[in-house]
C-alpha cells in the first residue's frame, strides 16, 4: 500500500525530465484517495477487532487509527488547495 506522502512526491516529480512513467493526475488522486480509503477501513476493523477482544495490542491500533487520521487530514487539506487554486485562476480576467 502506498501512502499519501509518496503520491506527493509523485506529484512534485510529475514535471522533471527524468521522469518515465506517463501517470496522470487523475491516476495519482485516484490512488491517493484508495489509499486513505484503506487506511480508514484497516483503523475501523481494528477498532472492531479490539473492542471484540481480538487484538489485545492497544499500541497498533492507535498507530493505525493515527495514521488514518492524518490521512484524511492530508487529503482534506490538499482538496482545499486545489480548490483555492480553481478559485483563483476562475477570478482572472480573460
Amino acid at each position: 500500500m502506498i501512502n499519501p506522502i509518496s503520491q506527493i512526491s509523485a506529484i512534485n516529480s510529475v514535471g522533471t525530465s527524468n521522469t518515465t512513467s506517463n501517470t496522470s493526475f487523475g491516476d495519482i488522486l485516484k490512488t491517493a484517495i484508495s489509499d486513505v480509503n484503506n487506511l480508514q477501513l484497516k483503523a475501523q476493523q481494528d477498532d472492531q477487532m479490539l473492542v471484540t477482544g481480538d487484538i489485545n495490542d492497544i499500541h497498533n491500533v492507535m498507530i493505525d487509527a493515527t495514521k488514518a487520521d492524518i490521512a484524511l487530514e492530508l487529503t482534506i487539506q490538499i482538496k482545499n488547495k486545489i480548490l483555492d487554486a480553481y478559485q483563483e485562476i476562475m477570478r482572472m480576467p480573460v
